[in-house]
């Protein structure tokens, strides 16, 4: 899906969930859900060529290809923490939605501290 075709419905979406709030506020929220739901799976298919051509890239660069399976993973876990995050605070649970955001932050500490442990070492060995 192109990025018109995503910006169009998230502005329909959201004329929608502008209809229905006055009516049923609830039902406005499962809107917003559901379209957000419906953007990230489009946005998802189109990220499937995305892991060959980092791979393409670490072929001819040189670097170990577990750098950048990593990286798209660290990717993967931002957008979807930042998505959780934007999906609670509409949704009005803000308290939520900063935990949210550190969770995800964590997450990515944690699976990226091997990487930089690694980055540290090969620093370690051109100091003399």
């Amino acid at each position: 899906m192109a990025l018109w075709q995503w910006t169009g419905l998230a502005v329909a979406a959201a004329l929608l969930c502008m209809v229905v709030r006055q009516q049923q506020p609830e039902m406005a929220n499962l809107c917003a859900l559901a379209a957000g739901a419906m953007l990230m799976v489009a946005a998802l298919e189109g990220m499937g060529s995305l892991q060959d051509t980092f791979a393409r890239l670490a072929s001819m660069s040189g670097l170990h290809e577990g750098y950048i399976s990593m990286l798209l993973k660290v990717l993967g876990i931002a957008y979807t923490a930042e998505l959780a995050a934007q999906t609670c605070a509409d949704l009005g649970e803000n308290g939520l939605a900063m935990k949210v955001a550190l969770v995800g932050k964590l997450a990515i500490f944690v699976m990226a501290a091997p990487m930089l442990m690694s980055l540290l070492e090969m620093i370690l060995e051109l100091v003399p």
